[in-house]
């Protein structure tokens, strides 16, 4: 928690010194779809009753962001988001004769505060943008909600994950405020558990849409 607090100090420090330069400023918020894209746990009750690979699970994510123009095609966007991700196991549901009669779900949450840079191109027409982006991210555990049964193998999850943040969008542009929606791909760089408690690996998804507000040209 106390790394958590410093990076969010430091980075809102840093947007202070450059308020002079930030071109505009806004939040985002959408659904965020995340998926383990590998789940090798060593612990012996999930690999007996959870046979089946996670399937992914659908949350709901909300960021700030501000804006720093450099050109006229080019800018940097800092951006500190609440980004939930997990995923949904299956177990065989079985009656009172222990016969399979058919399939359940648990649903397990990691809640991230996620902060990224990226580098922002687009092309303008009209009074709409068209834009790709890209850039670094790190994602810093601040909850979670598991299942008992999952409990010692989240409990081992690393609190810091590095990742790469890239998307594309559009956003209609007026004189004091914009637009947007976009959608984003959240590789992770590093493990999320990598240890005796096995190996487990994320990506996301992420649908968004959000308003900005112009600053003073």
């Amino acid at each position: 928690m106390f790394k958590i607090i410093l990076t969010v100090i430091g980075l809102l420090l840093s947007l202070q010194l450059t308020a002079q330069t930030i071109k505009s400023w806004g939040f985002k918020g959408g659904i965020t779809v995340s998926k383990y894209s590998q789940w090798s746990p060593t612990d012996s009750t999930l690999k007996k009753f959870y046979t089946k690979e996670p399937a992914s699970r659908v949350l709901v994510n909300i960021a700030i962001f501000a804006e720093l123009l450099s050109s006229r095609y080019l800018s940097t966007v800092g951006e500190i988001a609440y980004n939930p991700k997990g995923g949904s196991f299956g177990y065989p549901a079985l009656d009172g004769n222990g016969k399979v009669i058919g399939e359940e779900f648990i649903d397990n949450r990691t809640g991230y505060l996620s902060v990224m840079v990226c580098e922002k191109v687009r092309l303008g027409w009209n009074k709409m943008n068209f834009y790709v982006y890209a850039g670094p991210r790190v994602d810093l555990q601040i909850n979670n909600n598991s299942d008992i049964d999952f409990a010692a193998t989240y409990k081992k999850f690393n609190t810091m994950i590095f990742g790469l943040t890239t998307g594309f969008g559009t956003e209609f542009v007026d004189k004091h405020f914009k637009i947007i929606a976009e959608f984003q791909y959240e590789p992770d760089l590093a493990y999320t558990l990598d240890d005796t408690y096995g190996r487990v690996k994320k990506n996301t998804w992420l649908a968004r849409i959000g308003v900005g507000i112009i600053g003073k040209k």
